[in-house]
């Protein structure tokens, strides 16, 4: 169904937006104002922020070009990715060694973003990815030389994925020319096929990598802690998830006809990629490579919904994204400014809870959330998946899932406890500058508010599923 002109407007109107972003940044970038850029950057990112959320109140569809499609689906995780993206200019602003150079390559990174949440080809979703993953290794090396081994590591793993990726595209391209994602008809490709079977294998390897699913994810703790912070907060909290859209629009629309094949391997996965990251997390000593392993075992809960394959399970997991972007954004924010006070390890971290209660408060409330404490949002996601899990009668899966979650209990509290011992207390207090702040209240606000009150993101997270599930 084609939408009406008042929702068609607004999503030229979003575009339009972005392009002003792109545009802006290149721009700055170009005469080196750094003020200028921020100064037009963070608004346009909030209007396009509200104009995707606008759309997608509408609730309409509509395509653009044949090849990106405006939809509930699409236009929650275009909204998702704008707010996101916002927190993470707020926060590079002061910490960004060279913003202006982080604004231009930030646009070009957006549109891959936005590409992918639209995407109806498996072109579009594979050039947005590989949009994506270029923009992110060059923010990297902009830091400096220190940071080109991580810079080099990405980049080298990411043209092995995006390789993958492009022969898996191959293997399905004979019997769909078009490489549309919908419409996709292939009679002589039955489940059982060597064919579907290795485009699906190859499928989920290249994806893998970019979603740090196991074992494709021995990278992420090392790129995590060597990257610059604000690009470490932005790799947990946009990157991977691009990757879970990327998997969604493929799986559920292109091969949804082949979820027989491909359930069990992300069932699979889902329990690996949970284990692995929690086992690794119990001996962490350094936060960024603790919070590394710890997003590993989040993308192992992410994909117990997709492995569900079906509405419930996919809004399971759109719920848990959603946690998972503002738990970690804000968690990464309160980092990167103790990072820049010198503090770095656990053990650094101990009597902070009493040198800054903002400090304290807001990343125990951060780490409780990703363990699945109520009343937060990271509890709601949680909930809803292993609760599709059951209903789909996937016991050892749903059981597994609560284990892993009790697991990192330890961790989290091994952090929180340090936080709230007295031996070794610092002197002097910490005072944060208001981008934290600002970036940090924000986040708390989504997680705790809606965790008290989860109906209107569960009520959109389904309205999403369904939409893809239509297609």
């Amino acid at each position: 169904m084609l939408a009406p002109n008042s929702d068609l407007m607004l999503v030229y109107a979003a575009f339009a937006v972005l392009a002003m972003f792109v545009a802006s940044g290149l721009a700055a970038a170009l005469h080196r104002r750094k003020n200028v850029a921020f100064l037009i950057g963070l608004p346009l990112l909030v209007i396009d922020t509200a104009l995707f959320l606008s759309v997608f109140a509408g609730g309409s569809s509509t395509t653009l070009l044949g090849i990106f499609g405006m939809y509930p689906f699409s236009t929650l995780f275009a909204a998702l990715f704008m707010a996101s993206g916002t927190l993470i200019y707020l926060i590079s602003y002061r910490y960004s060694n060279d913003f202006t150079g982080f604004s231009a390559l930030f646009g070009f990174m957006l549109v891959g973003v936005i590409g992918v949440a639209a995407s109806t080809s498996l072109v579009t979703t594979v050039v947005g990815i590989e949009l994506v993953a270029l923009s992110t290794v060059f923010m990297i090396i902009l830091d400096g030389k220190s940071r080109v081994e991580p810079a080099v590591k990405l980049f080298i793993l990411g043209a092995i994925a995006i390789s993958v990726l492009l022969f898996a595209v191959a293997m399905v391209f004979s019997y769909n020319p078009s490489l549309l994602l919908s419409g996709f008809t292939a009679p002589g490709l039955t489940t059982g096929s060597y064919i579907l079977t290795l485009a699906i294998i190859l499928f989920v390897a290249g994806f893998s990598f970019e979603a740090s699913l196991f074992p494709f994810n021995l990278w992420v703790p090392d790129v995590y802690q060597g990257a610059p912070t604000n690009i470490t907060a932005m790799l947990a909290g946009m990157n991977k998830k691009v990757a879970f859209v990327a998997i969604m629009t493929t799986f559920f629309v292109l091969l949804s006809k082949y979820s027989a094949t491909f359930s069990p391997i992300f069932e699979l996965l889902a329990i690996l990629t949970m284990f692995f990251g929690n086992i690794m997390a119990f001996v962490q000593k350094d936060v960024k490579r603790l919070f590394a392993y710890s997003s590993i075992s989040q993308a192992g809960y992410i994909l117990i919904g997709i492995a569900v394959a079906d509405s419930f399970g996919i809004e399971a997991s759109i719920v848990q994204i959603a946690a998972h972007m503002f738990m970690i954004i804000g968690a990464f924010s309160i980092v990167l400014w103790l990072e820049s006070r010198g503090l770095r390890s656990i053990d650094d971290y101990s009597g902070l809870g009493y040198r800054s209660k903002f400090a304290g408060i807001s990343l125990s409330i951060f780490m409780l959330s990703m363990a699945g404490v109520p009343p937060l949002l990271g509890f709601t996601g949680k909930l809803l998946l292993f609760s599709s899990a059951v209903d789909k009668g996937m016991l050892i899966l749903a059981g597994l899932g609560i284990l892993n979650s009790f697991m990192s209990i330890y961790y989290y509290g091994k952090v929180i406890g340090s936080m709230y011992s007295k031996k070794g207390v610092g002197s002097g207090k910490l005072f944060a500058n208001g981008y934290i702040i600002a970036a940090v209240a924000v986040c708390l606000a989504v997680v705790v508010l809606f965790g008290l009150y989860p109906g209107p993101i569960i009520h959109a997270a389904s309205e999403a599923s369904l939409s893809l599930f239509g297609m």
